[in-house]
């Protein structure tokens, strides 16, 4: 039985075994053929919603075409006669968009089928070229719902599957069909043998949030804070001081087109940052499920983010100079699948690196807390960099620092901005020296710990040169018996220890904070 899928019934014609007959109570040995499944497709508004977005795009693009660009002076009667020549035109090119887009956007929906049921997950696209893709529920890593503007007018959602290499998204199912089949795929996805129908008998979420009973909220961020955040982060400072000092250009030299053309992208700078800090993580919600964190937010937009912790490979912690008077901290995480801090997807949504846009100190402990189990970063010993290396640092050579304990491996820099990387010992996977020629100068050297592509840029600066390399060699075999660690408490149930860690030799003193 699937999600609406329909029940294989016994064949009608095969014959009852009299009970009297030895030869007929024998199985037979030719078996019953199985019904073929029923695949169903996505939501029928589906082509509706796709296909607005890129008309409104075109609108907007024909639209620049009737707007003076300052190029040549045209005056009322010149512009009015432009407008009706080019109307005509501008209304055949709009219908025929239309037509394109409804037409592909209709067929990409016809073409779309998918199966989820109790022995598999699979998806159907294709008009040309057939695509069917199925995907194993073991190798589901995450899935995220997203919720565009459009959708939610309809009650409908984006339903997006992480299976590594394999990302398939079904657009759209109804809201209440999406939060079931998400669910169970989860369950599956851990190793529960839940059926759809269990899975149908548990709690749904809401509309305006995803949380179920069974969620435990975490950490909740208001609205007024995320605010607050915005106009104290310094690069939201530097954005407003170049808007103001643009502006007052052009007040100085009127508002001719030049000047105003300089003010466009400042502008559009300045409201991207407010919606990508406000509006996209409005009603910022982070709950801990029974198979990980998940993350709710955005006003217009909600996008319901499933992050498994095993899955984070790396922490960023962030506290802007006027942060540290509120006691504000940004935490951004280095997650596979993930490659940046944001990734648009077609309908302008985001999967987003960001675990805590605004929090206060408590919010930061609760949150590290969860992906960081039993680590103590106040305790951990932190070394700096020698003299010498203030040749090139002179200001921010007192904030280069690095530690290190049994689970994790901590850098922080930053003399305005104050950053701080944190990295799991089992989840480094190279190590990095690097001397650039006026490192050679005066004798100095860097070390790195890579991990996926993410915010997460671990570094140790300007060390000795016998320092960095003592530190990469005694961090690889760091890395090496934290993986074996790992694997065997995966196998062995218990909890992550934590210690002091062996040091590597021929360090200075470690750092008293």
């Amino acid at each position: 039985m699937s999600f609406g899928d329909q029940e294989p019934r016994r064949a009608a014609s095969e014959p009852e075994p009299r009970a009297t007959d030895p030869a007929a109570a024998a199985p037979t040995a030719t078996p019953e053929p199985a019904l073929a499944k029923r695949a169903e497709r996505p939501h029928p508004a589906t082509p509706l919603i796709r296909g607005w977005l890129v008309l409104l795009l075109v609108i907007v693009a024909i639209g620049r075409e009737f707007i003076p660009d300052g190029s040549r002076s045209t005056d009322s009667a010149s512009m009015l006669e432009l407008l009706r020549a080019n109307l005509l035109i501008a209304l055949a090119a709009l219908a025929g968009v239309i037509a394109v887009v409804a037409l592909s956007s209709f067929i990409s929906w016809w073409f779309t089928r998918y199966v989820i049921d109790d022995d598999e997950l699979r998806v159907e696209t294709g008009l040309f070229t057939k695509s069917s893709k199925r995907i194993p529920f073991g190798r589901i890593q995450s899935i995220d719902v997203i919720q565009p503007l459009a959708a939610r007018i309809f009650g409908l959602a984006e339903l997006r599957i992480d299976a590594g290499n394999d990302k398939t998204s079904l657009r759209y199912l109804t809201r209440r069909k999406t939060y079931r089949i998400r669910d169970y795929l989860l369950s599956r996805a851990h190793g529960e043998q839940i059926t759809v129908a269990d899975s149908a008998a548990g709690p749904v979420s809401g509309g305006f949030q995803d949380l179920s009973a069974r969620d435990q909220v975490l950490v909740r961020i208001p609205p007024a804070r995320l605010l607050a955040g915005l106009l104290t982060a310094t690069d939201f400072l530097v954005m407003a001081a170049i808007t103001l000092a643009a502006l007052i250009t052009v007040l100085a030299l009127g508002f001719g087109v030049a000047s105003v053309s300089v003010l466009i992208p400042i502008v559009i700078g300045t409201v991207r940052m407010i919606g990508s800090r406000v509006l996209s993580q409005f009603n910022y919600t982070l709950s801990r499920t029974g198979r990980g964190l998940r993350i709710s937010r955005g006003l217009t937009n909600i996008t319901s983010q499933s992050v498994p912790i095993d899955r984070i490979q790396g922490v960023r912690i962030t506290q802007y100079l006027l942060w540290r008077a509120f006691g504000f901290y940004r935490l951004d995480i280095d997650v596979l699948g993930i490659k940046g801090t944001d990734s648009s997807t077609e309908d302008g949504t985001q999967s987003s690196s960001i675990l805590l846009p605004v929090g206060n100190f408590h919010d930061l402990q609760v949150a590290l807390a969860q992906i960081l189990p039993g680590v103590n970063l106040a305790s951990i010993p932190m070394w700096g960099s020698p003299s010498r290396a203030r040749l090139f640092h002179w200001f921010t050579i007192q904030t280069f620092r690095f530690g290190h304990d049994d689970e994790v491996a901590v850098s922080v820099r930053g003399l305005v901005d104050r950053v701080t990387d944190v990295v799991p010992h089992a989840k480094v996977q190279s190590v990095r020296i690097t001397q650039g020629p006026l490192q050679r100068g005066v004798r100095t050297a860097s070390v790195h710990f890579d991990t996926t592509p993410g915010p997460v840029t671990w570094t140790a600066h300007e060390l000795d040169p016998q320092a960095a390399r003592a530190l990469a060699l005694s961090q690889l075999d760091r890395s090496r018996r934290a993986r074996e660690r790992v694997a065997r408490e995966r196998s062995h149930t218990g909890a992550v220890g934590h210690g002091t860690g062996d040091l590597p030799p021929d360090l200075p003193p470690p750092l008293r904070s």
